[in-house]
């Protein structure tokens, strides 16, 4: 994996772990009723979509466990969808998908 690569990584992790720390506890009711957390977890999982949108196809075909579609299009989905956004779905991908995808993250940058 090439150094840009690598720090895409790290910065996707960065992230992964902002939306984990500002869930953490938080029910799906709490969440929908909180536009501060809401707008933070958009903010990061924007970012996410934004840095994997940036990965080499290169390493893309080298770890594609990683859902690179799904993340480019939810970053898409949030930054273009002028408020058409399901904030259930918003928690749900922050609930269960970002431990999964901080552990992808840490399994790629500590095998380096």
């Amino acid at each position: 994996m090439n150094n840009k690569d690598h720090d895409r990584f790290v910065w996707m992790l960065k992230f992964a772990k902002r939306i984990e720390r500002r869930i953490a506890g938080i029910t799906l009711e709490t969440f929908l009723e909180d536009e501060d957390i809401q707008d933070a977890v958009l903010f990061a999982i924007g970012h996410i979509g934004e840095k994997a949108n940036s990965v080499s196809e290169e390493t893309r075909e080298a770890h594609q466990d990683i859902l690179w579609s799904s993340l480019i299009g939810l970053r898409n989905r949030i930054f273009h969808s002028y408020g058409d956004i399901d904030m259930q779905i918003v928690y749900e991908v922050a609930a269960e998908d970002t431990p999964k995808l901080i552990a992808q993250l840490r399994s790629i940058i500590g095998a380096e």
